[in-house]
Formats: structure tokens, C-alpha cells, sequence
């Protein structure tokens, strides 16, 4: 417990950060997106031969309602969600090297799997807070945005994505950091691995080669199949699930057996 609050104070900067800048993203952003597609003579029409769309499962009659925009800007924040959750897991499990304080912390009366559990406990509680604040932001821009009724489930649905996302991604980070505990430049390698990722899943959905989408999490949610049927597609869901708890036991069973360089 101790080192989960201590872990909390250091993230609260981060929440807070992370809370306020998307949400003001999406509060002036939405708004204007769906004014543009309502507008008289406005329309994504133009770019219906665009393959991106495509690429992160929309289509255009989707894209043209004020729910399918909702998906279009939240992709982008998810993809931003997944470098934070990737980095996150990443520097939380090597920071002690980049500090010298490893074999402090590992002498002190707490077990290994205590301070690992604690580590994604809380990050994974910033990642749950930071959805929390984009959601009911989310719920107040569309309500800004348009006169006509939306589906909330539908609404909550894609909200939740960049919980899901950072959740994924910090496991990964976690089980990778573990490993490669002396990593010290974890932004860019972070933002490489979530970019790689991506290009991946949207090649897999431009030339159809299914089984590529299930290296990439952020294309494991369709958005037109997320506002079409108010629900995720479970195949993916239950894989992104069973990674979780891989990245994660796999990366406890390792920090728990892995020998500490001291400090000397």
C-alpha cells in the first residue's frame, strides 16, 4: 500500500494533465467537427475514395453522423492514449535504474510482486480517472453539438476505447520494461512501437489480411460496428483480454525471479 500511494503522488500531475487536455480537446473540437458535416452543402463525400477511413473502420455514410466524427477524433486521441500507456508501463519499470534506487527499493520489507502490483494498480487507476473525465466530457460536447438524440451506450462505448488502449498498451510497456530494465529514452521507443503497431492494423484492413488487425489493439475496436450495433466485437475483446493478463503475468513472474544490479 505504501508504494501504490507513493506511486499515486507520482502520477497526479499526470492525471491532471492528461485529464484536462483531452477533454478540452474534445469539448472545442466535436462541436465544430459536427457543425461542419450539418452544414448546408457539407459533406465527407470528397473523400470517399480516401483508404484512411477505411484503415480505422469507418465508413462514409458513418463518418457523415455526428457519433461517426465522435469515433473519427477519438481514434487520433487513442492513438495519443496508447504512446502514454506504452511509455507509462515503460518508465515505471525503469525508473529505478535511470534514478540508481533499484536495490533500494528491492531491500526494502515488501515483496517483489507487491511493488509490481502496485506499479500497474497505479497506473492503471490514472488510465481508469483519465476515461472517466473524457467521457463525461464527451457527453457534454455532444450535447453541445447537436440538437438530435445520440445513443449513450453507443457514446460510452467509444469513450471507454482510451482506457482500453492505455490499459493494453501500459501491460506491454510493463512486460517490456521488466526485460529492458536500463531502457532511458522510453518516448521514442514507445512512440515507435504504438506506430508500428498502427501501420499494421491498418494494412490489414486495406489489403484484407485479417489476422495482421490482432497485432494491432487500436484497430481491435470498428467504429461503424461499434455505432452500428452499440457493441464491440467480442473475438477481439476476449484477445485483447487474454494479452492483458499474459503481458502481465509474464512480466510479474520475470520482475519477481529477475536479479538487481546494486548501486554500488
Amino acid at each position: 500500500m505504501v508504494i501504490f500511494k507513493f506511486e499515486m503522488r507520482q502520477l497526479r500531475k499526470s492525471i491532471i494533465v492528461w485529464s484536462l487536455a483531452l477533454s478540452s480537446a474534445i469539448f472545442f473540437m466535436l462541436p465544430v467537427y459536427i457543425k461542419m458535416i450539418t452544414s448546408a452543402g457539407y459533406g465527407m463525400e470528397s473523400f470517399s475514395d480516401n483508404t484512411f477511413f477505411d484503415s480505422i473502420g469507418l465508413n462514409m455514410e458513418i463518418l457523415n453522423t455526428p457519433m461517426g466524427i465522435y469515433y473519427f477524433l477519438t481514434f487520433f486521441i487513442m492513438f495519443a492514449c496508447a504512446i502514454n500507456g506504452f511509455n507509462k508501463g515503460l518508465a515505471i519499470m525503469t525508473k529505478e535504474y535511470k534514478q540508481n534506487s533499484a536495490d533500494f527499493l528491492l531491500t526494502k520489507p515488501w515483496s517483489r510482486g507487491n511493488v509490481y502490483v502496485s506499479k500497474f494498480s497505479a497506473s492503471a487507476i490514472e488510465a481508469i480517472i483519465v476515461g472517466v473525465f473524457y467521457t463525461v466530457m464527451s457527453y457534454v460536447s455532444m450535447s453541445r453539438g447537436t440538437n438530435d438524440s445520440f445513443n449513450l451506450q453507443t457514446l460510452i462505448l467509444i469513450a471507454a476505447l482510451i482506457t482500453w488502449v492505455q490499459l493494453i498498451f501500459l501491460t506491454f510497456g510493463m512486460f517490456i520494461g521488466t526485460i529492458f530494465p536500463k531502457i532511458r529514452a522510453t518516448l521514442p521507443i514507445s512512440t515507435g512501437v504504438v506506430f508500428v503497431s498502427y501501420a499494421t492494423g491498418s494494412m490489414s484492413r486495406i489489403v484484407g489480411i485479417n489476422y495482421l488487425r490482432y497485432l494491432s489493439p487500436l484497430h481491435y475496436f470498428n467504429g461503424s460496428e461499434i455505432i452500428t450495433t452499440a457493441s464491440y466485437e467480442v473475438k477481439y475483446i476476449v484477445v485483447l483480454i487474454i494479452l492483458m493478463l499474459l503481458f502481465l503475468a509474464a512480466g510479474y513472474k520475470i520482475f519477481c525471479q529477475k536479479d538487481i544490479g546494486l548501486v554500488s
